[in-house]
């Protein structure tokens, strides 16, 4: 469990800035990309692990969705494994994308699970951001998510500070943690 946020949330926005920072490179070095690949990594582990800790994550934030592309898997592609899995062009269908909003918890569970990991660009407009697939997705689809959002979701992340009421459930008795919107009428606190 986390007990103190913070030293969660300050490295989570120092990963935000240095993603950004990359991703506007031409190039990078191989130390820059390792960076880069373990910020965004440890990135969303973060987020994750504030997400599902009591109290540390609002609502608000932990309802935010993030804009992904995906890309089907090519009908004749063969079976994704260990030896082929960074050879995305031969596995998927690039050249067909598609779009959908997830929430974050989705995508840092298919980060976290990654089978495939790459950093690159998604063409139209040559947006930067990483293409990603789980083991459990890789013989359907391989995600792409601009860096902009990623960005975008350790800085909400990493600045949520929000002030808890405890409640509890009214049909189990159970005590709960919310974190609500200043307009959420349940509110009481």
């Amino acid at each position: 469990m986390i007990w103190e946020s913070r030293y969660w949330k300050d490295p989570l926005l120092k990963m935000a800035e240095r993603i950004e920072f990359y991703s506007q490179k031409d190039s990078l070095t191989e130390r820059q990309g390792a960076q880069y690949e373990r910020d965004f990594f440890v990135g969303y582990y973060t987020v994750r692990k504030l997400f599902e800790s009591a109290g540390k994550v609002s609502d608000e934030t932990r309802a935010l969705k993030l804009s992904l592309a995906w890309f089907p898997k090519k009908t004749a592609a063969p079976i994704v494994d260990w030896y082929n899995r960074n050879e995305i062009w031969d596995l998927y269908e690039l050249d067909n994308r598609h779009h959908e909003q997830r929430d974050a918890l989705f995508v840092a569970h298919r980060v976290i699970h990654s089978f495939i990991m790459v950093g690159g660009s998604a063409g139209a407009g040559d947006q930067s951001g990483d293409y990603f697939t789980s083991d459990r997705d890789k013989e359907k689809r391989l995600y792409f998510v601009p860096a902009i959002e990623t960005v975008s979701l350790f800085r909400a992340v990493g600045r949520d500070y929000p002030n808890f009421i405890s409640w509890k459930d009214e049909v189990t008795g159970e005590r709960m943690w919310r974190a609500p919107a200043e307009k959420d009428e349940k509110s009481n606190g």
